[in-house]
């Protein structure tokens, strides 16, 4: 096992390194590092738009980790407190900067956000209904996040349909990606979303399957039980 996860461990990495060489690469010859900020007049704009979708990657990344812990697919590699700060941290970073990415609006000259219509859901100038579903999830999202700390005291059966939201947190996001910014109908934008779509459901999908598998397991014994009584 240890040599498995080892070479798990340099294919990652090195993959990981093919990913940032092929991005810088892309960066310097688009010409893109050759902009002088402070001469870029959508700056702010550019700003939210890489901030939303940097903290959807990071939100994915979190449901997708919190899949693996509770199906239990890295306990043979990963010991559970790792696994759990882990999850808390891109939780985190996650809600950071999908709250920069909101504040960010109201540098804009676009549209005139003010802090209410960036903090309370369906209230903003632009597309309300979808823009607060973004909103929206990211109050659930703090909720659940702060939850982490707080397990012993809520109580585990409490806490985890608590996280249960956190699915619905993050397909109220996604409709938020694709309906109210700019990039939704872009293929590589569509691409992230339905790659992180797909994974989050066949995840979830194998995740119920083995719960309701352990769960027969479990009433098997009374059910043998009870064939033999009546």
């Amino acid at each position: 096992m240890r040599n498995s996860t080892r070479w798990t461990d340099i294919a990652v990495m090195i993959v990981s390194l093919i990913v940032i060489g092929i991005s810088a690469w892309w960066l310097f010859t688009s010409g893109a590092m050759s902009i002088p900020l402070d001469q870029d007049p959508k700056l702010a704009w550019h700003l939210v738009r890489s901030a939303g979708i940097v903290s959807y990657v990071l939100l994915l990344a979190s449901t997708v980790w919190g899949l693996f812990i509770s199906g239990q697919i890295v306990k043979d590699w990963s010991p559970g407190p790792i696994s759990m700060t882990l999850h808390a941290t891109v939780s985190w970073l996650a809600l950071l900067l999908g709250l920069g990415h909101g504040l960010l609006l109201m540098f804009d000259d676009y549209f005139t956000y003010t802090l209410s219509d960036i903090l309370v859901p369906f209230t903003g100038p632009y597309r309300p209904e979808v823009v607060g579903l973004g909103t929206l999830a990211f109050w659930l999202l703090l909720i659940i996040s702060l939850s982490f700390p707080l397990k012993k005291f809520i109580g585990n059966k409490a806490w985890k349909l608590l996280h249960f939201t956190s699915y619905l947190a993050f397909a109220m996001v996604t409709l938020h990606g694709l309906f109210a910014g700019t990039d939704g109908h872009l293929l590589g934008f569509r691409i992230l979303i339905s790659v992180g779509v797909l994974s989050v459901l066949a995840l979830l999908i194998a995740r119920m399957r083995k719960d309701r598998s352990r769960a027969n397991q479990r009433l098997a014994p009374r059910r043998a039980v009870r064939q033999q009584t009546n």
